[in-house]
């Protein structure tokens, strides 16, 4: 698909941009059933196999939840990229695993309120308070640092009249002009629109599921679900290969751009991969790591479990981890989350879309 200048972007829903047909069969040359996305994603909760409970994440994030389906694509993240391949594919409902407008949020522009059902939740306060925002400490309830520990402040002395500017006389403050939209924003809203497509948030509820989805799509696009070990989906015992050359392979089987980095010695030997799909936090590293040769993970803080990686490959112990990123990391789980929808939703055609990897690496 050719690339989009920034001219063109700011005016995506003018141009009406397409991406180039799918080499397999096209969306829009199946018949559907009418279905609505609403109804979708009631049989989602009653199907998905595990309690729904009511959130802020897993919603519709813009769009007419009454819509009528014509198909439905899968996506880790739903780029303006992704957008495009849905209405070209004849597509109007996406269901994407990370959030559509850059925040967990999910608000349509920057601060303000959200679009579509379930759109506009969790709005940032602005910093400093504002209307319905709780009082600061008064003079007689501060405490703290240099106040006497939690003693009362003292009432504040009376300025001599002499030193006290004179008050200006009242004036009626000039309204506040809002801020320009945010072109980013504004093109990609505008295209939702014109294209009339919905878009739901599916990753919490989706992710609880057992075997984790993500875990059996990874293991699923890089052949190596026949050597599973155990029950939980997330250990592979496999041939013997380097850390430099499972690196190498991820990077091909994946297909990304340079957003995979190894921690490790690149010639170790790799026998046992642990998976750690998503975003992880440290404790998940350091339980898993003593069990495998090399851990596999999507996102975790750099500070965290890549540092602790890296001080146990400078003790000289023969352990590696691997960052894939989120995005390219849900991908092959949002593909099982299509096979999945299929199964559920006969009526209409269903398929996955890669959002691909959002990092290049210079050469």
């Amino acid at each position: 698909m050719p690339e989009i200048s920034r001219r063109d972007f700011v005016a995506l829903a003018a141009a009406g941009a397409v991406a180039a047909p799918f080499a397999t069969t096209d969306l829009a040359a199946r018949p559907s059933a009418a279905v609505t996305a609403q109804e979708i994603v009631d049989r989602v909760k009653k199907n998905v196999g595990v309690e729904w409970k009511a959130d802020d994440v897993d919603t519709f994030k813009i769009g007419d939840p009454s819509t009528v389906v014509t198909g439905v694509v899968t996506t880790s993240m739903a780029t303006l990229d992704v957008l495009q391949k849905a209405v070209q594919a004849g597509a109007n409902f996406v269901i994407t695993a990370a959030p559509t407008f850059y925040s967990r949020a999910d608000l349509s522009m920057p601060g303000g309120p959200g679009g579509g059902a379930g759109g506009g939740r969790g709005q940032f306060p602005a910093r400093g308070g504002g209307p319905g925002a709780a009082p600061g400490p008064g003079p007689a309830s501060a405490s703290g640092p240099g106040t006497g520990a939690s003693a009362p402040m003292p009432p504040a002395p009376q300025m001599p009249g002499s030193v006290v500017p004179p008050r200006p006389p009242a004036t009626a403050a000039a309204p506040a002009s809002p801020p320009p939209p945010d072109r980013v924003y504004a093109g990609k809203n505008d295209f939702i629109a014109k294209h009339k497509l919905v878009v739901f948030r599916l990753t919490q509820h989706w992710n609880l599921r057992t075997p984790d989805p993500r875990a059996q799509g990874l293991a699923a696009a890089m052949g190596w679900t026949k050597y599973k070990a155990g029950d939980d989906g997330l250990h592979y015992d496999v041939p013997a290969i380097t850390l430099e050359a499972l690196a190498a392979q991820l990077k091909q089987r994946l297909g990304t751009r340079g957003g995979i980095r190894a921690v490790g010695d690149r010639a170790m030997t790799v026998r046992r991969i642990g998976l750690l799909p998503g975003y992880t936090q440290i404790q998940a590293s350091i339980a898993m790591l003593p069990a495998v040769d090399v851990i596999v993970a999507g996102e975790v803080q750099e500070w965290e479990s890549a540092t602790y990686a890296q001080d146990v490959a400078f003790a000289g112990i023969k352990k590696g981890f691997i960052s894939i990123g989120r995005v390219v990391n849900e991908a092959p789980g949002m593909q099982v989350c299509a096979d999945w929808l299929k199964t559920i939703v006969p009526e209409v055609p269903i398929r996955f879309v890669s959002a691909g990897d959002p990092y290049w690496r210079p050469l």
